[in-house]
């Protein structure tokens, strides 16, 4: 279980004429549906695929509900759900309606023990899979290092 890793060239926003520099980026290999988890929890688990499909679904809808109450939902060390809004102002008080609500969103703030789990990731280069060499660990052929080993923090995708 690796996180594939591309090479990426790109300019700082920030600072338009500096020369462009190469960021790692995640590399995302498939999409797994909810028919999919669903497997995947039936083999973990004492239920069977249907019921772990039914499980995930009644989860949806109960996570769904609790937020139009307007609630936030923790669930455990996973992490917590909540709504946020975009929104456009009114010049006055009486003006506000709901109409000034432009968009819901759903937010996900991971708890400590899914963000600790997250960073012990595994990072493989994936050009280095499709030349069939090395992929993982510390310093490969061409200089780029593990991220890992990297202690410097890089920016995220622009």
């Amino acid at each position: 279980m690796s996180i594939f890793l591309k090479a990426v060239q790109r300019i700082n926003p920030s600072e338009p004429d500096e020369p462009k520099k190469w960021y790692p980026v995640q590399y995302t290999t498939k999409m797994v549906d909810e028919n999919e988890v669903a497997m995947l929890i039936a083999d973990e688990t004492t239920l069977n695929p249907m019921e772990a499909a039914m499980a995930i679904r009644q989860l949806r809808k109960v996570v769904q509900r609790l937020l139009l109450d307007g609630k936030s939902v923790k669930l455990g060390d996973w992490g917590t759900f909540n709504i946020t809004l975009n929104t456009e102002g009114a010049e006055r008080k009486e003006d506000l309606t709901a109409h000034n609500v432009k968009r819901v969103n759903i937010n996900f703030q991971p708890a400590d023990e899914m963000k600790a789990a997250m960073q012990k990731a595994d990072f493989v280069w994936l050009d280095k899979i499709v030349e069939g060499g090395t992929a993982s660990g510390g310093d490969d052929e061409e200089g780029l290092p593990s991220v890992q080993d990297d202690e410097t923090e890089t920016p995220s995708e622009v």
